[in-house]
């Protein structure tokens, strides 16, 4: 790690542009020193400048713009599409997610995409019919406060900010149920009133009863029109309005001309009424949509549990007394207290107190976990039992929580290339439908085929067996159903196209270390060169005692073990990588002196130097050796070499431009690494492991494994490189890994999978993101997406047959107006039952 500056002045991020604050991070680069606030922007300016030639600028690279979309640059300095000549091009965007009330098709979506995407200022609109949810990107200085929702309601829906919000869901389904009760009372009564007129096809009946009944019908048919069926035709309207022809247009005409028609009729006392028709059309539309809607409730239930359990209130311990305060006041290093049967307010780590904590909700693992002084815990996880105080880390608005569920909003929100075809083929479908009915009607009418009546009414069958509603709802939900299930599994999807791309998946990248291997890296052997005859001497490993190494090791002179130990350690504390960490771990549990260091560099996959009393200090691998032009005596090399081939990791160190030593360090392979390989290429998933390590451990680890291939020696820069060589060959290729290192190559990826014990670099970089840390649920990921497509294959098919069908009964007469709502009504059954069979639990491997 570098230096760090202590001067008194603010400076800004060489990288995201953010300030650095009093003591920034402070690294050279190509002979010039750059200044960062945090050491995850250091890592990426480090990567991308390192992957770039000279002369060039990385910000005007390929993996610097797909840095920018996948938020590994908090504020770049780039353009994010069209902005006002008075507004800076590093302007930040504003993100906000809305719910929306009112939505009944996948035209609602297209509509409000496309009003909202015209406001100027809007980077960008994502709307989601299965969920009610819509992400809009915007500049605040362009866009002003309300102009959203304004926008929203005027095409007659309300907006909201997305939250859990049950009263408002309720509200909506007691109106729902409401209309359909009125609406299937009243066409009840019409159809007994109509037998009456029905009767007179048959036999006389009385002029008064020809007379008046039709009026009675029209007086109980218009609120089941006008009340019932507002829904429909205020949609219809405002999309009028906004010129697009909609599918509530088709249910629209649909009725209102079954209406008009029968008023006319009954002025002129004829008994040919279809009063009854348009009645039936609204009462199975809106049992229709309550069963949509019961659908799109239980698939979004997760979501709506992660907001009910986003924290409000939190219990702030301060000069030993409790007191309540808004999650919002909670500073980092603040201490509240949680009881049993409380949430966990905010991410922290235990400070007093032991307990259990049930992390079911953002693991989807049910076991409870064990909670006691030392540990971290989640916002969000449910104390079971005891009292805890808890510092907290982070403000609960950046929690683990919190994060997901911006992340599920997000992949909620986004639409895959499958959903806007059908969007597509959704806006040509309707108005063609519109235009056949139209003429079916002129050419039965005129041609003499059939009366005006009949022609009606089979306009009127053909627009209503053509609404596209099954269509709108084929791919939505089933990708709904999907993501929930997955989320009970802990396993997160950033955006819903995973689920498309993950059956063409054919190659697997598996990282090594904390991928492949536990991550658990623990310093097994110390060897230190002696003075003696002997040319390296083993002063710790697996037969030593290994308690009070200054003072008691088995070998090797115990005054140069700790001044070795000593350096070493106050060189690694300044690194991020694993095994600087596992080196200063042991240091400490030793009681080894660890001081301040200066002339810090850090070289990316090589290794670490700097100046430790008086000394030039290193540590890393034989890339950094050579390098350097630093020797290596023949023992040291054989030592080296014997470790590597059991699948231990070698680092070599020393100063003054000399080899004093290798350290040892071992990480066990994850015992679901084999069977996760073995899985994989039983779907004809061909993995490759990928390091930074020597090629002899990182070849034994991939032998253990049976891994297809192996890539060692790879610098961090060059991992993204090896993705995009793959691409370019033509394979679709998944990213396993979990370290800062791995951001690029998993943004590189066609699906970035992060674990989720992984850095946040790596997650924010993922399209997909384990929340347990477990390989077990992969093969289940490439199982559920090629599930989820096969039903949505289904569901597409299905409704487009029904429609087809549909409507070529209905020109030759053979359906009638009411059949064609009822066969409606069966689409819309038969794609939400086929698409609730992705709600079962996942298997795993």
């Amino acid at each position: 790690m570098p230096a760090i500056d202590s001067k008194a002045h603010i400076q800004a991020c060489d990288l995201c542009g953010l300030p650095c604050g009093r003591h920034p991070v402070v690294q050279p680069v190509r002979g010039r020193k750059r200044e960062f606030c945090c050491i995850g922007c250091m890592n990426v300016y480090l990567i991308l400048s390192e992957s770039t030639p000279p002369g060039k600028d990385f910000r005007e690279t390929e993996l610097f713009r797909r840095s920018l979309e996948l938020g590994l640059v908090s504020k770049p300095e780039a353009d994010h599409g069209p902005v006002s000549p008075d507004i800076a091009l590093d302007t930040e965007c504003a993100e906000v997610v809305l719910h929306i009330q009112g939505m009944w098709c996948n035209s609602c979506a297209w509509l409000i995409e496309r009003v909202v995407r015209k406001i100027p200022g809007i980077q960008l609109a994502e709307v989601s019919f299965a969920n009610d949810l819509v992400k809009v990107k915007y500049l605040p200085q362009l866009v002003p406060p309300g102009r959203i929702e304004k926008s929203i309601r005027d095409l007659g829906y309300t907006s909201a900010k997305s939250q859990s919000d049950e009263t408002r869901k309720d509200a909506e389904r007691r109106s729902l149920l409401l209309r359909l009760g009125v609406a299937a009372f009243l066409w009840m009564n019409v159809m007994y009133l109509s037998m009456t007129l029905y009767v007179s096809f048959f036999e006389q009946i009385a002029d008064s009863i020809r007379r008046y009944v039709p009026l009675v019908i029209w007086a109980l048919a218009t609120p089941v029109v006008f009340y019932c069926g507002y829904p429909i035709l205020s949609l219809a309207y405002h999309g009028l309005r906004n010129r697009t022809i909609r599918a509530e247009l088709l249910l629209s005409l649909g009725i209102l001309a079954a209406y008009v028609f029968s008023i006319v009729q009954s002025f002129r006392g004829d008994p040919h009424i279809y009063f009854d028709t348009a009645c039936v059309i609204v009462t199975l539309v809106l049992t229709g949509k309550i069963i949509e809607r019961s659908a799109k409730d239980r698939v979004s239930q997760w979501i709506t549990n992660l907001h009910r359990w986003m924290p409000r209130k939190a219990r702030l311990l301060a000069d030993g007394k409790e007191r309540f305060a808004s999650v919002e006041a909670l500073e980092p290093g603040q201490v509240f207290v949680v009881k049993a049967g409380e949430h966990i307010v905010a991410d922290g780590v235990v400070v007093k107190g032991e307990s259990h904590a049930d992390e079911s909700l953002l693991t989807g693992e049910a076991a409870p976990v064990t909670k006691q002084v030392g540990d971290s815990v989640a916002a969000g996880s449910l104390n079971l039992d005891g009292v805890l105080e808890i510092a907290a880390r982070r403000p609960a608005a950046d929690s683990t929580l919190a994060r997901i569920v911006k992340m599920v909003e997000a992949a909620l929100s986004s639409r895959s290339d499958l959903e806007r075809n059908v969007d597509r083929v959704a806006q040509i479908f309707v108005p063609s439908v519109v235009l056949l009915a139209g003429l079916a009607f002129l050419v039965l009418r005129f041609s003499g085929i059939t009366s005006t009546g009949d022609a009606l009414i089979r306009a009127i069958t053909i627009l209503v067996i053509a609404c596209p509603c099954a269509l709108g709802l084929a791919t939505p939900l089933a990708i709904t159903a999907a993501m929930g299930t997955a989320s009970r599994s802990g396993i997160l999807f950033r955006d819903s196209e995973v689920l498309e791309t993950s059956p063409k998946v054919d190659v697997v990248i598996l990282d090594k270390t904390g991928t492949a291997t536990e991550g658990n890296l623990k310093l097994l052997e110390f060897h230190l060169r002696s003075q003696s005859s002997e040319p390296l001497a083993l002063v710790v490993g697996p037969h030593s005692r290994n308690s009070g190494f200054a003072t008691e090791s088995l070998y090797g002179p115990p005054g140069d073990a700790s001044i070795a130990l000593s350096r070493l350690a106050s060189l690694e504390q300044y690194s991020e990588h694993p095994l600087g960490k596992a080196f200063v771990a042991f240091a400490r549990a030793e009681n080894a002196p660890v001081t301040a260091a200066s002339d810090i560099e850090i070289r990316k996959g090589l290794g670490i130097s700097g100046l430790v009393d008086t000394k030039e200090v290193f540590a890393g691998n034989r890339r950094l050796l050579a390098t350097t032009g630093i020797g290596l005596c023949g023992e040291m090399l054989n030592e080296a070499h014997q470790r590597e081939s059991e699948g231990k990791t070698v680092t070599f160190f020393g100063w003054d431009n000399e080899v004093q030593g290798i350290a040892v360090f071992g990480d066990p392979i994850r015992r679901d690494a084999v069977s996760l390989v073995r899985s994989l290429k039983d779907q004809g998933i061909s993995v490759i492991l990928l390091s930074g390590d020597a090629e002899a451990t990182t070849k034994s680890i991939a032998s253990a494994l049976h891994a297809d291939h192996y890539e060692s020696e790879v610098l961090p820069e060059d991992k993204a490189k090896l993705v995009k060589s793959l691409q370019d060959e033509g394979s679709v290729v998944a990213m396993v890994g979990d370290g800062v290192n791995d951001g690029p190559a998993l943004a590189q990826a066609d699906i970035g999978i992060a674990m989720g014990s992984g850095a946040d670099l790596a997650m924010k970089a993922a399209a997909v993101v384990l929340m347990r840390g477990s390989l077990h649920t992969i093969p289940a990921i490439f199982a559920l997406a090629s599930r989820s497509m096969r039903i949505i294959r289904q569901n597409l098919f299905w409704a487009f047959f029904y429609n087809l069908l549909g409507i070529a009964l209905a020109i030759t007469g053979k359906l009638n107006p009411i059949l064609a709502a009822g066969a409606m009504l069966c689409s819309s059954i038969s794609v939400v039952a086929n698409s609730m069979r992705l709600t079962r639990p996942l298997t795993r491997s």
